[in-house]
């Protein structure tokens, strides 16, 4: 089995959270993400040139019910 996965190159003051929620619009994949960058798990603030693995993630959007009233 081949993992595609992007690679994403830090600017000094980005954070991972702010990178994951700009590639796969939700939060809901930090765990899985970090899986695959555990150094970064304990850098809040990520420096310039840090690499970070974006791996490809099957997300199940399910939608919100709707109020009648």
């Amino acid at each position: 089995m081949v993992l595609v996965m992007k690679q994403y190159k830090a600017e000094n003051g980005d954070r991972l959270d702010q990178i994951i929620y700009k590639e796969y619009k939700t939060l809901s994949v930090f765990d899985k993400v970090i899986a695959y960058n555990p150094i970064l798990a304990t850098k809040p603030i990520l420096s310039d040139g840090d690499l970070v693995n974006l791996p490809t993630i099957d997300i199940k959007i399910t939608p919100k019910a709707k109020k009648l009233w």
